[in-house]
């Protein structure tokens, strides 16, 4: 872990902010964890490496393989690769809050999230960069608040039992969300009085057992047609700067990856004015205190209408990573056999002549860490004009 870091950045942080920001008094909706899936989650923190260039450094949940870092490095990402020290179940900010890493110091840190230890993390490891509040934080990443922005479309914000039944009533099927839910978790559709009745009865043992306090987003069942996020950063001075918009591949309710919009799309949200619906969801979260990126969900209904805004993001995101690249990024679900999986999928792609040189085209495989057994995550980015397709065979021999 030696080293001195002269300049350039140092990028680092927990990707499952959303249960560091949720407060522990509010209910919960009826879910089975998923300690898998959590695992998996603790190492997408390796998809900051693309964003990383010469001087920078990455700090990761665990060391990635060697084949990990010489991969990015042949691409053009040349960042150093550094594991934080501690127990890899604690969050990295913790960590980096109680053992120095040598030689980051003078560094600016750019987190994946703001969340309540990252401040503690900088202070500790001699990091500069201006942080916003966490409440801030917490406050733009809460559906609550979008709800409450108002714009059409919106659910309706429910606090009590009573609310929930009228809510859920005048609109019939519906979705209900918690207010720091992400990815599909953290919804439940509700399409009779039936499974009503149970929400109902699982909130109100909540309430009795451990005191909680109800917060809830009732929202119409839409039925999407394209889902698609504008991406912003907010810089220091509170001034929102416009990215772009990307198009979200979903499976239902979970990401399975961002894509260049259609020209058709893009036309539609232009005569809809939609880039100023989202500008004014970035104002209204500077004007709340928020700094750093920002992405505004949004999606079209099969009966033709707009959603301009579902909920917002208030840090990086895998969507924003591919805006950053301008590139197809896609989540594949693989099965995994054992060690060495991610070193026989990259000298699988080399032998097929798909990986990119630096700056060229190809396909991109961002995470080693999500490729555990049984069941991995291959977050993998088509870079330039490069086409997936041939993704599908090399994997089929690999399984």
């Amino acid at each position: 872990m030696s080293g001195t870091v002269r300049s350039g950045t140092v990028r680092f942080g927990s990707c499952d902010a959303e249960a560091h920001w949720r407060p522990a008094e509010l209910a919960t909706l009826p879910a089975l964890r998923n300690p898998h899936s959590e695992r998996l989650t603790r190492e997408m923190d390796q998809l900051q490496a693309v964003l990383c260039g010469p001087g920078d450094v990455l700090l990761t949940n665990r060391q990635p393989p060697s084949a990990f870092t010489e991969l990015m490095h042949a691409a053009g990402f040349g960042a150093r690769h550094l594991a934080v020290p501690g127990d890899p179940a604690e969050p990295v900010e913790r960590r980096l809050a109680a053992h120095p890493v040598p030689g980051l110091a003078g560094a600016v840190a750019a987190p994946y999230a703001v969340l309540p230890g990252t401040a503690p993390a900088l202070a500790r490891q001699g990091l500069a960069g201006r942080l916003p509040e966490p409440d801030a934080v917490r406050l733009v990443n809460s559906k609550t608040w979008t709800t409450e922005l108002g714009h059409p479309g919106a659910g309706t914000v429910v606090t009590g039992l009573a609310e929930l039944r009228a809510a859920a009533g005048a609109l019939g099927p519906c979705v209900v969300k918690d207010p720091y839910g992400v990815s599909g978790q953290g919804n439940l559709v509700v399409e009779s009085p039936e499974r009503l009745a149970f929400l109902e009865r699982h909130l109100a043992r909540e309430v009795e057992r451990r005191s909680a306090r109800i917060e809830l987003i009732v929202e119409p069942l839409h039925r999407p047609a394209e889902d698609f996020a504008a991406h912003f950063t907010i810089d220091p001075s509170g001034r929102p700067h416009w990215h772009g918009i990307r198009q979200v591949l979903n499976d239902g309710h979970a990401y399975r990856g961002s894509d260049r919009p259609s020209p058709e799309l893009l036309a539609r949200l232009d005569r809809a004015g939609y880039r100023e619906t989202a500008e004014s969801v970035a104002e209204s979260a500077a004007a709340a205190g928020y700094r750093g990126p920002l992405s505004v969900d949004s999606m079209t209904t099969a009966d033709g209408a707009l959603v301009p805004v579902l909920e917002a993001n208030a840090r990086l995101s895998p969507g924003m990573i591919a805006q950053q690249l301008d590139a197809r990024l896609e989540l594949r679900l693989v099965p995994i056999d054992g060690e060495g999986w991610f070193e026989r999928l990259v000298n699988a792609l080399d032998e097929a002549r798909l990986l990119p040189a630096a700056g060229g085209p190809g396909l991109l495989p961002l995470a080693a860490g999500t490729l555990a057994a049984p069941r991995g995550w291959l977050f993998l980015a088509a870079l330039g004009d490069a086409d997936p397709a041939p993704l599908t065979p090399v994997l089929e021999r690999l399984t």
